[in-house]
């Protein structure tokens, strides 16, 4: 009796598949997606696009809930502002503007006119100008200062300063000579958040075509290339969509969206671009649909590419969303939104490359390779001829990379020693790190609230009111609480050195009491050791005051700053132990091999910190400013290195896990540990190539943009990720490979029972 076959790409019975171990959980889990993606392709597409538009309306119509600078602070700082939220004590949003005349008559004509027209604004609670005060009047009467306090809560004083400046412009016009310049809170948070948008909406017109052409570049064909770029999109909308909810369980930081973006787009078409590539490479092998005897016969082709890429995706995803949930363990307001906006596109990416790819995959079939670019399509063509040498892949590695894997593995002792000297070399420059906070000097030198800053500072030294002392008691309000509390004020105006009077203000229940002490714009480091000497020499004797007060806790924004930072130090070692230890738990559970997980772990934090020097080395110094278009101010930004570090070892383990999965299948086709490691980088050189160059575009357009913290980010993950996919994944992890062999690699008992089961399949295919 013969059975009929009827074949639409390949046939069933050839090629034969290269030999694999039995699948485990997570084999099954990811073919069974890729299963009903093939069998029911427009049902998955239109629950993947019926998940983005759910998201986006849903997100739209909850809103977004932003973080406030209470939610976002830690230590000191946030019990003391806490304590002034709940007692309607906090600071009010004020403004300083400038007023600048050749003559003192202009000068006082312009600051009366502003002031009064500034006090009849709705958003306008009271105004201090040079009739008020003669400290603010500078240089003879040429220069005088008005001082604006806003209406309603701090956090929304950049939607009250609108009409502030455009008073300031009108002002200007009416007294031709006069120059007015304004900064504050409000102008400040305005002009960062209007500098984020434009700045974001920049990297998007930019990135996605530039990404779009590096993938038409890889895959020959732009029906290929646009399925990740499509994939990594609606991911980021997805995600972006949901983090409206998100926020009202977390609130999202200035950067949590920006963030979304950065790694969203770079994680969605990497993990794409690894399947997509894969399943083409199985197709080339003769891999694909078929029909026996009138029914359908699940495609080859997808199934081996979820078998082994699908398998490396999930446990690469499962690895980064681990690593970015280390940002939970800080308790700190911006990380937590992050953390949860950059775990939740990882999980939407890895949940789409699972599903609607293969879904889109089946439904096109070879219609994939449609839309060839001439040049690159011969490209492509030339690397699939050089992988298809022998049906099983495996041979002798060709390539630039499989060459450099082969002279690695042969001599890998040396091969380890110069990669981790380059890497250790060039992490030096990180044991000089500092970090601050997001100042004025930070931003773009050309936007005029920071030349405002810096002319206010340098007329005005303390002008704002920057250290404020909370003491929470009883009979706050009494004459004698009051004059021992103005005492503690001044004796704090003694150690910040600030010009201008201590004020008090105490609640409605004289319970809590609020001493506001001008301080002068001191710098990084000099602004913590005043706080430092604030709270050890003056806080303290709060406690003294006629015996009605507590010790009193020091805030505001330098405060604040130093308090993060600490914050920083105290968690640091608490989330690179946890995520050290979830990644060897991973890697372990993944491959049974403990030495090979310890080494992996190792060669990351070695990766990193090489990032962290490069970062170092070109934001606390000046000669890359004006190659980037910054200026320096000796500081990297105070979240940046714990947040870098999350991001870095989760995005390492993306080339890793698929490069030692290729050395685990050519292991599992009986190749010694050196030719398993060579096979298993000239395998994968392509794909991590193409992925890697995909990133490094992505990160290095944000290394364009004006926001120091976006440069730095750029800069920070663009290094580390060209460092990763060269001189980690092409010699450090092939040549660690090979120097650990047989002991690098699964547990004896299990690899034995695999390889034995291997070997027993492929006897019963070939009978």
């Amino acid at each position: 009796m013969t059975t009929s076959v009827s074949r639409s790409t390949a046939d069933v019975s050839s090629p034969t598949k290269p030999p694999t171990a039995p699948p485990g959980a997570l084999v099954r889990l990811v073919r069974g997606a890729a299963h009903v993606a093939q069998r029911r392709p427009k049902t998955i597409i239109a629950l993947w696009l019926l998940l983005v538009v759910a998201c986006t309306v849903l997100g739209a119509t909850a809103g977004t809930k932003s973080l406030t600078d209470v939610q976002s602070e830690v230590g000191q700082s946030a019990k003391a502002d806490a304590l002034l939220q709940r007692a309607g004590l906090r600071t009010p949003a004020s403004e300083s503007i400038l007023i600048t005349a050749s003559t003192p008559a202009l000068t006082s004509a312009a600051a009366a006119d502003l002031a009064g027209r500034a006090g009849a604004l709705p958003q306008v609670a009271s105004v201090t100008g040079p009739e008020q005060s003669a400290d603010l009047i500078a240089d003879g009467g040429r220069i005088a200062l008005v001082q604006v306090q806003l209406r309603g809560d701090p956090d929304s004083a950049q939607d009250q300063v609108g009409a502030l400046l455009a008073l300031d412009a009108q002002v200007e016009r009416v007294h031709p000579g006069t120059v007015v310049q304004e900064a504050g809170a409000g102008t400040e948070s305005k002009a960062i958040n209007d500098l984020i948008d434009s700045d974001l909406r920049r990297a998007e017109l930019i990135s996605l075509p530039i990404t779009l052409l590096i993938l038409v570049l890889a895959f020959g064909a732009v029906v290929a290339a646009c399925v990740p770029l499509i994939l990594g999109i609606t991911a980021v909308a997805a995600a972006l969509g949901a983090l409206g909810l998100v926020s009202h369980l977390a609130p999202n930081s200035q950067s949590t969206s920006a963030v979304v973006v950065l790694i969203g787009l770079a994680v969605g078409v990497d993990y794409s671009l690894f399947y997509v590539r894969r399943e083409r490479e199985e197709r080339r092998r003769g891999h694909g649909p078929a029909r026996l005897g009138g029914r359908s016969v699940p495609d080859s082709a997808l199934e081996a590419a979820a078998s082994s890429v699908g398998r490396a995706i999930l446990i690469s995803g499962l690895t980064v969303m681990a690593a970015l949930a280390g940002l939970l363990l800080t308790g700190a307001g911006d990380f937590v939104s992050m953390g949860l906006g950059t775990i939740l596109v990882v999980a939407i990416a890895v949940l789409g490359s699972l599903t609607v790819l293969p879904a889109v995959l089946a439904l096109l079939g070879d219609r994939v390779d449609r839309g060839r670019v001439p040049g690159a399509a011969a490209i492509t063509a030339a690397r699939a001829r050089r992988q298809l040498r022998r049906p099983d892949g495996a041979g002798r590695p060709t390539g630039v990379w499989g060459r450099l894997a082969r002279n690695v593995t042969s001599h890998p002792r040396a091969a380890l020693v110069a990669s981790v000297c380059v890497l250790a070399t060039l992490a030096v420059p990180m044991f000089g790190m500092r970090t601050g906070d997001l100042q004025a000097g930070d931003l773009p030198q050309n936007l005029p609230v920071v030349s405002a800053m810096k002319a206010i500072e340098a007329t005005f030294p303390g002008a704002p009111q920057d250290a404020e002392l909370v003491v929470s008691g009883h009979a706050l309000a009494s004459p004698a609480a009051h004059g021992g509390l103005t005492a503690l004020g001044r004796r704090a105006l003694a150690v910040t050195g600030g010009r201008g009077e201590v004020t008090v203000a105490v609640s409605s229940d004289a319970s809590v009491a609020r001493v506001d002490v001008p301080m002068p714009d001191l710098g990084v480091g000099a602004g913590k050791a005043t706080v430092e000497r604030l709270r050890a020499q003056v806080a303290p004797t709060a406690a003294t005051i006629d015996g009605v007060a507590a010790p009193a806790l020091v805030t505001g924004d330098v405060a604040s700053s130093a308090d993060y930072s600490h914050r920083m130090s105290e968690v640091t070692p608490e989330v690179i132990g946890f995520v050290l230890l979830l990644g060897f738990v991973l890697l372990l559970v993944t491959f049974r091999a403990p030495l090979l997980a310890a080494t992996v772990m190792a060669l990351n934090l070695l990766s990193v910190g090489a990032a962290y020097g490069i970062l170092t080395a070109v934001f606390q110094h000046t000669w890359a400013e004006h190659l980037l278009g910054f200026h320096s101010t000796g500081h990297i930004i105070n979240w940046m290195p714990l947040f870098m570090f999350v991001v870095l070892f989760g995005l390492s383990m993306d080339y890793t896990v698929l490069v030692l999965e290729r050395i685990r299948e050519a292991r599992l086709r009986g190749l010694p540990p050196r030719e398993a490691a060579a096979d298993g980088v000239s395998a994968t050189a392509g794909t991590v190539t193409s992925a890697a160059i995909v990133m490094v575009a992505v990160f290095s357009i944000f290394a364009t943009l004006g926001v120091i913290t976006f440069k730095q980010l750029g800069v920070g993950l663009g290094a580390a990720v060209l460092l990763d996919a060269t001189l980690v994944r092409g010699v450090a992890l092939p040549a660690a490979v090979a120097l650990l062999g047989e002991r690098g690699w699964p547990l004896r008992g299990w690899k034995d029972a695999t390889v034995d089961r291997v070997a027993a399949g492929t006897a019963k295919d070939r009978t």
